[in-house]
């Protein structure tokens, strides 16, 4: 049974000093943070629009509609 524990212990100082998998997270990570934020300038800058849309309808009245 020491064999096998010995083993155990070898396999996981060995998964343990790799770091492949921690570049790859970061990677994921970064691309998770600009997709938020991206998500939250649209939304922002969506809402920008519209309430200078809303503005200008108010001032020069809406625009013609086709009938």
């Amino acid at each position: 049974m020491s064999l096998s524990i010995a083993k155990l212990r070898e396999r996981l100082t060995a998964f343990h000093a790799d770091e492949r998998g921690g570049v790859s997270l970061e990677y994921v990570v970064i691309l998770v943070l600009i997709a938020i934020i991206g998500i939250v300038a649209w939304v922002d800058f969506k809402e920008a629009v519209r309430d200078d849309a809303a503005d200008e309808y108010q001032q020069f009245g809406y625009p013609p509609t086709e009938g």
